[in-house]
Protein backbone atom coordinates (compact mmCIF):
# COMPACT_ATOMS: atom_id res chain seq x y z
CA UNK A 1 0.00 0.00 0.00
CA UNK A 2 1.26 3.45 -0.90
CA UNK A 3 1.64 6.14 1.74
CA UNK A 4 -1.05 8.38 0.24
CA UNK A 5 -3.75 5.68 -0.20
CA UNK A 6 -6.82 6.14 1.95
CA UNK A 7 -8.30 2.97 3.36
CA UNK A 8 -12.02 2.64 3.80
CA UNK A 9 -14.06 0.30 5.90
CA UNK A 10 -17.51 -1.03 5.05
CA UNK A 11 -20.45 -1.28 7.45
CA UNK A 12 -23.60 -3.22 6.62
CA UNK A 13 -26.98 -2.67 8.28
CA UNK A 14 -29.95 -4.95 7.72
CA UNK A 15 -33.17 -5.46 9.60
CA UNK A 16 -36.74 -4.33 9.64
CA UNK A 17 -39.08 -1.86 11.23
CA UNK A 18 -41.48 -4.39 12.70
CA UNK A 19 -44.01 -2.18 14.43
CA UNK A 20 -44.66 1.14 16.07
CA UNK A 21 -46.53 1.23 19.37
CA UNK A 22 -48.57 4.13 20.69
CA UNK A 23 -49.31 4.00 24.44
CA UNK A 24 -52.63 5.83 24.03
CA UNK A 25 -53.75 3.82 21.00
CA UNK A 26 -54.14 4.71 17.33
CA UNK A 27 -57.33 6.47 16.31
CA UNK A 28 -56.53 7.11 12.65
CA UNK A 29 -57.77 4.86 9.88
CA UNK A 30 -54.44 4.10 8.26
CA UNK A 31 -50.84 4.66 9.33
CA UNK A 32 -47.63 4.53 7.31
CA UNK A 33 -43.98 5.28 7.92
CA UNK A 34 -41.25 6.92 5.90
CA UNK A 35 -37.61 6.35 6.73
CA UNK A 36 -34.46 8.21 5.85
CA UNK A 37 -30.92 7.29 6.80
CA UNK A 38 -28.76 10.29 7.64
CA UNK A 39 -24.96 10.12 7.66
CA UNK A 40 -21.92 12.34 8.13
CA UNK A 41 -19.62 13.93 5.55
CA UNK A 42 -17.12 11.04 5.28
CA UNK A 43 -19.77 8.38 4.77
CA UNK A 44 -21.19 7.26 1.45
CA UNK A 45 -23.76 4.59 0.64
CA UNK A 46 -22.32 1.69 -1.36
CA UNK A 47 -25.55 -0.25 -1.87
CA UNK A 48 -29.13 -0.21 -0.62
CA UNK A 49 -31.82 2.43 -0.28
CA UNK A 50 -31.32 5.48 1.93
CA UNK A 51 -35.03 6.42 1.91
CA UNK A 52 -38.28 4.53 1.69
CA UNK A 53 -41.97 4.34 2.53
CA UNK A 54 -44.03 1.52 3.96
CA UNK A 55 -47.45 0.24 3.03
CA UNK A 56 -50.57 1.54 4.74
CA UNK A 57 -51.31 -0.34 7.93
CA UNK A 58 -53.80 -0.21 10.76
CA UNK A 59 -53.92 -1.51 14.30
CA UNK A 60 -55.31 -5.00 14.76
CA UNK A 61 -56.32 -6.74 17.96
CA UNK A 62 -53.89 -4.59 19.96
CA UNK A 63 -55.04 -0.96 19.48
CA UNK A 64 -51.65 0.36 20.62
CA UNK A 65 -49.59 -1.47 17.99
CA UNK A 66 -49.34 -0.99 14.22
CA UNK A 67 -47.31 -3.68 12.39
CA UNK A 68 -45.24 -2.80 9.29
CA UNK A 69 -42.47 -5.43 8.91
CA UNK A 70 -40.65 -3.02 6.60
CA UNK A 71 -37.19 -4.27 5.54
CA UNK A 72 -34.06 -2.08 5.71
CA UNK A 73 -30.73 -2.92 4.13
CA UNK A 74 -27.85 -0.60 3.34
CA UNK A 75 -24.05 -0.77 3.14
CA UNK A 76 -21.85 2.26 3.86
CA UNK A 77 -18.19 2.99 3.22
CA UNK A 78 -16.24 5.50 5.33
CA UNK A 79 -12.79 6.55 6.42
CA UNK A 80 -13.71 7.33 10.05
CA UNK A 81 -16.57 6.89 12.50
CA UNK A 82 -17.56 10.56 12.75
CA UNK A 83 -21.10 11.01 11.44
CA UNK A 84 -22.24 7.45 12.21
CA UNK A 85 -25.51 6.73 10.35
CA UNK A 86 -28.84 7.43 12.03
CA UNK A 87 -32.29 6.20 11.08
CA UNK A 88 -35.00 8.88 10.98
CA UNK A 89 -38.53 7.45 10.98
CA UNK A 90 -41.51 9.66 10.20
CA UNK A 91 -44.87 8.21 11.25
CA UNK A 92 -47.85 9.60 9.36
CA UNK A 93 -51.58 8.86 9.32
CA UNK A 94 -54.38 9.24 6.82
CA UNK A 95 -58.04 9.65 7.61
CA UNK A 96 -61.11 11.02 5.86
CA UNK A 97 -61.39 14.21 7.89
CA UNK A 98 -57.89 15.69 7.98
CA UNK A 99 -56.19 13.81 5.15
CA UNK A 100 -52.48 13.21 5.73
CA UNK A 101 -51.17 14.21 9.17
CA UNK A 102 -48.01 13.75 11.21
CA UNK A 103 -47.98 11.42 14.20
CA UNK A 104 -44.31 11.94 15.05
CA UNK A 105 -40.60 11.47 14.36
CA UNK A 106 -38.24 8.87 15.83
CA UNK A 107 -34.45 9.09 15.53
CA UNK A 108 -32.34 5.98 16.11
CA UNK A 109 -28.55 5.59 16.00
CA UNK A 110 -27.72 2.58 13.84
CA UNK A 111 -26.15 -0.14 16.03
CA UNK A 112 -22.33 0.03 16.16
CA UNK A 113 -21.89 -3.67 17.04
CA UNK A 114 -22.85 -6.96 15.41
CA UNK A 115 -25.96 -8.87 16.39
CA UNK A 116 -29.70 -8.50 16.36
CA UNK A 117 -31.31 -6.08 18.77
CA UNK A 118 -34.63 -4.39 19.35
CA UNK A 119 -34.31 -0.62 19.19
CA UNK A 120 -36.65 1.82 20.87
CA UNK A 121 -36.82 5.58 20.56
CA UNK A 122 -39.15 8.32 21.72
CA UNK A 123 -41.68 9.42 19.12
CA UNK A 124 -41.50 13.22 19.17
CA UNK A 125 -44.06 15.54 17.68
CA UNK A 126 -43.62 19.31 17.35
CA UNK A 127 -46.21 21.44 19.10
CA UNK A 128 -47.51 24.80 17.99
CA UNK A 129 -45.76 27.79 19.52
CA UNK A 130 -48.98 29.60 20.44
CA UNK A 131 -52.36 28.72 21.95
CA UNK A 132 -54.02 29.83 18.72
CA UNK A 133 -51.77 27.44 16.79
CA UNK A 134 -52.74 24.58 19.13
CA UNK A 135 -56.41 25.39 18.66
CA UNK A 136 -56.01 25.55 14.87
CA UNK A 137 -54.17 22.20 14.84
CA UNK A 138 -56.96 20.61 16.88
CA UNK A 139 -59.67 22.12 14.67
CA UNK A 140 -58.13 21.10 11.33
CA UNK A 141 -56.56 17.83 12.48
CA UNK A 142 -53.24 18.95 10.97
CA UNK A 143 -50.39 19.03 13.45
CA UNK A 144 -47.27 21.19 13.05
CA UNK A 145 -44.43 19.57 11.07
CA UNK A 146 -40.72 20.26 10.72
CA UNK A 147 -39.68 21.80 7.40
CA UNK A 148 -36.51 19.68 7.51
CA UNK A 149 -36.73 16.66 9.87
CA UNK A 150 -32.98 16.04 9.37
CA UNK A 151 -32.35 18.78 11.93
CA UNK A 152 -33.23 16.22 14.63
CA UNK A 153 -30.08 14.26 13.70
CA UNK A 154 -27.71 17.20 14.22
CA UNK A 155 -29.03 18.01 17.70
CA UNK A 156 -27.77 21.58 17.48
CA UNK A 157 -31.03 23.50 17.71
CA UNK A 158 -33.37 20.84 19.10
CA UNK A 159 -33.58 22.61 22.45
CA UNK A 160 -35.56 25.37 20.72
CA UNK A 161 -38.35 22.99 19.72
CA UNK A 162 -41.53 22.73 21.73
CA UNK A 163 -42.43 19.06 21.46
CA UNK A 164 -44.20 16.17 23.13
CA UNK A 165 -42.96 12.61 23.11
CA UNK A 166 -44.15 9.05 23.57
CA UNK A 167 -42.41 5.67 23.49
CA UNK A 168 -41.85 4.14 20.06
CA UNK A 169 -40.69 0.56 19.50
CA UNK A 170 -39.02 0.67 16.12
CA UNK A 171 -38.11 -2.94 15.39
CA UNK A 172 -35.01 -5.03 14.84
CA UNK A 173 -31.77 -4.00 13.16
CA UNK A 174 -28.71 -6.20 12.72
Amino acid sequence: MKGNDITKFLVSFSGQVEFVSFPAGVFDEQVYIQYEIIWGPDWEPVSGLATGSSQMSRSGIDPEKVVFNMPLEIVFGSTNVFGWPQLLITVRAQNRLSGDSLLGYALILMPPTCGTRVLTAPLVRPQAATVFGEWLAWLTGRRPELADPKMLASGKENYLLKQESAKCDAGKVA
